[in-house]
């Protein structure tokens, strides 16, 4: 079976609009990463990456876990200030929750509580009840590792809607339909009713919004990179189409954008473990 194309999505303004952003990278069962943020008083917004999280709301008095699917637009979530959320961020296009193939298309710019599909309360419990990191991640993994491997979530995703996935990842999201029907043999318009059927998402949006999140990685970079050189890298038409496509997603310019980052303490606050 053709394996998985992992990448990085971001969500830079958890960062900057916490008191503290701690970050796990997982690249395994679906997993892109684990992550865990204390707020503070600003409002958290999430930007378009394409993926599913599990997040949970880590407040004694009002616990709760929610099934969030990938915005379209900047949109403000973690809404609790000075609140401890813990969250498992998945692959783009991946669905974690097994038997149900439509759940993908219900949860874009959606939030569905995460206990409808997963009833494992013991796991929730443990989740709750503390803030350390390594505990809540192997509190999670304990529970989805066991269902993972019963049911390898990936082995109901159609191998061509994988396939076509890991093509977007590899490519920036720069490759054509056209392109991508021409190394599969199907037609653009059964690639895009399968690939919306199983991500919620049709393959021009999961494109347009793989191209995004490399154009943000390639921003975050402290080295910081001069927008001629990503423009041409990831295929926009010019520079005026990169930066409206850009604001559009994030309500910034990329140069307001990089100045936001800096002025804020993004790489100060965000903390990568090497191991858990």
């Amino acid at each position: 079976m053709e394996r998985q194309v992992y990448m990085t999505p971001r969500q830079p303004f958890f960062v900057t609009s916490s008191e503290s952003y701690s970050k796990y990278i997982m690249n395994r069962y679906g997993i892109v990463h684990f992550y865990q943020c204390k707020t503070g008083e600003q409002p958290r917004y999430a930007i378009p990456d394409g993926c599913v999280d599990m997040v949970f709301c880590c407040d004694s008095a009002h616990p709760y876990a929610k099934l969030c699917g990938t915005v379209l637009a900047p949109k403000a979530v973690l809404m609790e200030p000075n609140t401890c959320y813990f969250g498992v961020r998945f692959l783009p296009g991946y669905n974690p929750i097994v038997g149900n193939g439509s759940i993908m298309k219900e949860l874009v710019d959606n939030r569905i509580p995460l206990e409808i599909f997963v009833q494992d309360k013991r796991m929730l419990e443990e989740i709750f009840s503390t803030t350390n990191f390594q505990r809540q991640i192997h509190a999670f993994m304990r529970s989805y590792i066991k269902i993972y491997h019963d049911v390898c979530p990936m082995e109901r995703c159609s191998l061509l809607v994988l396939h076509s996935c890991n093509l977007l990842i590899r490519s920036y999201g720069c490759i054509t339909m056209e392109k991508i029907a021409d190394d599969t043999g199907y037609t653009v318009r059964y690639l895009n009713k399968m690939f919306h059927r199983e991500t919620g998402l049709s393959p021009k949006q999961f494109a347009k919004i793989i191209r995004f999140q490399s154009a943000v990685s390639a921003l975050n970079n402290p080295g910081g990179r001069i927008l001629t050189e990503i423009t041409a890298e990831l295929g926009y038409f010019d520079q005026s189409h990169f930066v409206h496509e850009f604001k559009e997603y994030t309500g910034l310019t990329p140069k307001r954008y990089q100045s936001y980052l800096k002025n804020h303490d993004f790489q100060q606050k965000l903390n990568i473990l090497d191991a858990c």
